[in-house]
Order: structure tokens, then C-alpha cells, then sequence
């Protein structure tokens, strides 16, 4: 806990789990300016984190978000994560060749669902349970894609909450039944012969770095806000087990404001020596990169997150227990208010 001076008066340091992502360079440095000792860094990539919060080995974590629905363990410990309003640049499907003919049919599919899902927000406001079915049935009414012209999907085990929102994507583009056949394994890769190449699935630093391998990228994070007008929420903060204090919650949020508020306008102070470089040498420019990063959640952040999770859940109904429909409603209710800070 942290006594009435600010400073932390833990016997122990807090045990965080941390993702050595670019992405949250800026806030580490902010913790470790406003907390340093007090906190216990342990690094390793989002499903790796995800599993240490659920085994209880560390206590708090920005973990990946559709934890909150798989786990029923996982509650929000804090207003803070990772969302983007509009283009991430390190989500993204990444396509190895022009083919003007799926990015037509991909233009088309996405037009009708933006009036699907225009429909569902607006008839079913403060229901995204509804809103979610709703979707994933008008969507399957779409007039059917030929497996021929589908793609195989190929995704990384390292990050659950951008595979999930691929895979929803991915189903809703080309439907159900392309959906089984072509993305619904575990790997991504289907059994089905396609004579086209995979579409690739790249998160964090190495969607980066290996931008230029690609000859064009599909932005999942814009994609999103095509579709709802809301930020996607990739990670939000959350413990298992005990509560956060409201003292550590002060001060993650201090962290959080100040990293946001500083690396959009004086990004040079948290610029690595040296700079990051992708595939080719290139340097990475991480002033436009955070820019599009937000780590304060607010009302439109719950909003997405709801409407994410509802989805995921309509997907794979028998994987999301009672309990975690429970705590959806609870966040969806933090969409219509400003959630508080203690």
C-alpha cells in the first residue's frame, strides 16, 4: 500500500506484468519515474502475460482484453490499457501480393456491415448482447463469398485479443461457413487448398518491423472504427485475486495521463538510444506511432470494449461462462459514465 506521502510503502514490490512492446515504452518510463522500486517488472509477450496473471504469478498486468470474457477470474483493476481510435500500424493483416479483386470484394462486405452494425448500435443502445447477435445474423444473410476467393487466415499465438478480432472480422467479411474452413483452427492455417497466398496476421514490434515484407496491409484497429465509430481496446489493466488499492490506482493513472499527454506532443522524450529500425534499416517512426495510442480509458473505450467482447462471446458462446456476462454488462455500463478513478 502507499502511505498518506505518496511514497510507496510496500514490504514488497508490486509484481507487474510487462509486454516489451514499443507501444508501452513511454508509460514504463513514467511508472518507473513515479514508482521505481516499488515495482516488480516481468516481461514476456501478451499470452505469456496472460497466463502468469491468471496463475496468480504476478499481480496486475495490461493484459490482452478478451481476457475479461475467457477468464472469469480477470477484472478491470484499473481505467488504463491500450486502444487505438483509427489505425494502430502494428495490427494488421498483412497481404503478400496485389489482388484488386479481394480488396473490391473486401470494399464491398465492408460497406454492408458498416450499416449492419450501424443498425444493431443504434436499434439495440445499451444492449450490445443484442447488438452482437444481431450483427453476426444480418451479416449471415450477405450474399455468400466463393471458398475460391477466400483466403486462408494465418494468426499468432501471441496476442488472443488481436487473433480474436480478426477472426470476428474474418467471419463477418466471408461468412460462416469460409470461416470454418479457412480460419476457425487453432493455428489459422486451414486443411483447405487455396490457391491463394495467406493473409497474415502481425501484432506488436514485429508488425513494425515487417512492414515492408508486405505490399499492402489491412489496419485491424481502422477497420474497427470503420465499422462502430468507437477506439478498439487491445489490453486493459487487470488483476486476478486481490483488488488494486485505490492509492496504486492513483499512481498507475498519474503514469498513464502523463505518458499519453507527453508522448503526443514531446514524443523525442521517450525516443529508445538507438532509434528502432524495420527489416530494410529503415527507422521506425514511433512520434506517429504513439500518437495513434491511447492509454487513458474512458466512456467510448468501455463502448468498444463491450461491443468486442459481446462479439466474441456471440461467436463462441459455450467458452464464455455466466459469470463473465455478468461483469460485460458492468462494463458496458462504464460506456454510459465516466468510470471512476478510485
Amino acid at each position: 500500500m502507499l502511505g498518506q506521502s505518496g511514497k510507496a510503502q510496500a514490504s514488497s514490490p508490486l509484481r507487474l506484468g510487462w509486454i516489451p512492446y514499443w507501444n508501452l515504452l513511454p508509460l514504463r518510463q513514467e511508472l518507473e519515474r513515479l514508482l521505481g522500486p516499488e515495482l516488480e517488472f516481468h516481461r514476456g509477450h501478451p499470452a505469456q502475460v496472460n497466463k502468469w496473471l491468471a496463475e496468480a504469478k504476478i499481480q496486475l498486468a495490461p493484459s490482452s482484453s478478451v481476457c475479461l470474457v475467457k477468464n472469469s477470474a480477470m477484472e478491470v483493476a484499473v481505467p488504463v490499457g491500450i486502444a487505438s481510435l483509427g489505425p494502430v500500424l502494428s495490427v494488421y493483416l498483412g497481404l503478400h501480393q496485389d489482388d484488386g479483386e479481394l480488396t473490391e470484394l473486401l470494399h464491398r462486405r465492408q460497406a454492408l456491415l458498416r450499416k449492419i452494425f450501424k443498425i444493431a448500435l443504434q436499434r439495440y443502445e445499451g444492449d450490445v448482447r443484442s447488438a452482437a447477435n444481431y450483427i453476426f445474423t444480418a451479416a449471415d444473410a450477405l450474399p455468400p463469398v466463393p471458398t475460391e476467393k477466400v483466403p486462408v487466415l494465418s494468426v499468432t499465438p501471441a496476442s488472443a485479443t488481436s487473433t480474436q478480432l480478426a477472426r470476428i472480422l474474418y467471419r463477418l467479411w466471408f461468412g460462416e461457413a469460409n470461416y470454418e474452413q479457412r480460419a476457425g483452427s487453432s493455428s489459422g492455417l486451414s486443411a483447405v487448398v487455396s490457391t491463394m497466398r495467406p493473409i497474415d496476421l502481425l501484432i506488436g514490434d514485429e508488425a513494425l518491423v515487417k512492414r515492408p515484407a508486405y505490399r499492402s496491409v489491412i489496419d485491424l484497429s481502422e477497420i474497427w472504427r470503420d465499422l462502430t465509430d468507437l477506439p478498439f481496446v487491445f489490453a486493459v489493466w487487470q488483476c486476478s485475486k486481490r483488488p488494486l488499492s485505490t492509492q496504486w490506482r492513483q499512481k498507475i493513472i498519474e503514469a498513464a495521463e502523463l505518458a499519453q499527454a507527453r508522448m503526443h506532443v514531446e514524443p523525442s522524450h521517450y525516443f529508445p538510444d538507438p532509434m528502432v529500425v524495420d527489416m530494410h534499416g529503415s527507422a521506425i517512426d514511433l512520434a506517429a506511432y504513439w500518437r495513434g495510442i491511447q492509454y487513458r480509458l474512458g466512456p467510448s473505450h468501455f463502448r468498444g470494449l463491450a461491443l468486442f467482447l459481446a462479439l466474441t462471446r456471440a461467436m463462441q458462446p459455450s467458452a464464455i461462462d455466466d459469470q463473465a456476462v455478468v461483469k460485460m454488462m458492468r462494463w458496458e455500463s462504464y460506456g454510459q459514465m465516466t468510470m471512476p478513478s478510485n
